[in-house]
């Protein structure tokens, strides 16, 4: 097996595809770090992962720690898997590539555009992609009056999954589905992120269903697509058992316009809702790996080694196709369903 010089340091190693990360690039000749705030993340037990560190917390006082340890074991490219992460390690990028190690994420108003979903929401208009209607309240009364302009019921979601003001992280919250107008200030206020009030947008009926890509600078590269079979909640999750499809014109050609107006460049979910017979709805970006990333791998679209290589200059090549009908179930996933 070829070796290759340069170690790869995959942060959030309690995640599933943190997991995958380190077993697809372990396999493919890398030797591969993990780091994570949890005391026993799951990457961190593959017999792929050369070393661990465990970080105090997530800040940029305690990223600079860890830049420090993995200079010191010949880490040439970081792999940030979480929003939180991809921030972090972006506010002091040029710290790390000052100390030649390579930030696997998008960068600056690029990174902004996928975890603003304002913004997502804006650029998804520019290129003709269908979003629910929605509005960007600029204060309390604001909000109310979208809550009345979209109807209801209508769903309340925080701007960013994770904002960050700076110096820390402000508490996320899931969306929130009101049916009532007296329900609506409190779920307005529970989800403010500093300055920036809540989306307020129309309920779509439909499945979720996701799009999954590597991009080059904006250009897609690779694809993938899976099925929800169960989800931990059946209201809206994630998935507890997945199986690979054949990817549908009907959400790549869409994905692919957006990904492109966003200039995109690494790996992003496109997720929408779809009712199987109009247009999907586009329901978000996500500008990272996901937690189903072990599926894709495994029926051979093998993301991490291809993004590592192009974040390294190294040849990509051609995406094979994928494997259809491949079924993947996530034992823990499943637990928590039932609770």
């Amino acid at each position: 097996m070829t070796r290759f010089d340069g170690g790869v340091l995959v942060l959030d190693g309690q995640t599933n595809y943190a997991l995958a990360c380190t077993r697809s690039l372990g396999r493919a000749g890398y030797t591969v770090f993990v780091a994570s705030d949890r005391r026993w993340p799951v990457a961190a037990w593959s017999r792929h992962c050369e070393a661990s560190y465990r970080l105090d917390a997530q800040t940029l006082t305690a990223f600079a720690a860890l830049r420090v340890w993995a200079v010191a074991r010949g880490v040439t490219t970081v792999l940030p898997l979480t929003e939180r992460s991809c921030l972090l390690c972006d506010a002091d990028r040029r710290a790390w590539e000052g100390v030649g190690i390579t930030v696997g994420c998008a960068a600056g108003d690029i990174l902004l555009q996928a975890f603003d979903k304002a913004i997502t929401v804006e650029r998804a208009a520019a290129c003709g992609v269908r979003t629910p209607t929605t509005r960007v309240p600029a204060s309390l009364a604001d909000g109310r009056a979208g809550a009345e302009e979209v109807g209801f019921p209508c769903v309340i979601k925080q701007r960013f999954t994770h904002a960050w003001d700076g110096a820390a992280f402000l508490p996320s919250r899931s969306p929130r589905y009101v049916s009532r107008s007296e329900d609506v200030e409190a779920a307005l206020s529970a989800a403010r992120q500093g300055a920036h009030w809540p989306l307020v947008q129309a309920f779509v009926r439909g499945r979720g269903k996701g799009a999954f890509a590597l991009c080059d600078h904006g250009r897609a590269v690779a694809w993938f697509a899976h099925e929800r079979l169960r989800d931990v909640r059946p209201a809206g999750s994630g998935s507890t058992l997945r199986r690979s499809i054949p990817l549908d014109p009907r959400l790549q050609q869409p994905a692919e316009r957006l990904l492109a107006e966003l200039r995109w460049h690494g790996p992003a979910m496109v997720e929408f809702r779809d009712n199987g017979q109009d247009e999907p709805w586009l329901m978000e970006v996500n500008g990272r790996f996901w937690n189903s990333l072990e599926l894709a791998v495994r029926a051979g679209a093998d993301f991490p080694r291809w993004w590592v290589a192009l974040l390294r200059w190294e040849a990509v090549p051609d995406a094979p196709h994928y494997v259809e009908g491949l079924t993947l179930r996530w034992p823990l996933g499943d637990f928590k369903r039932v609770v």
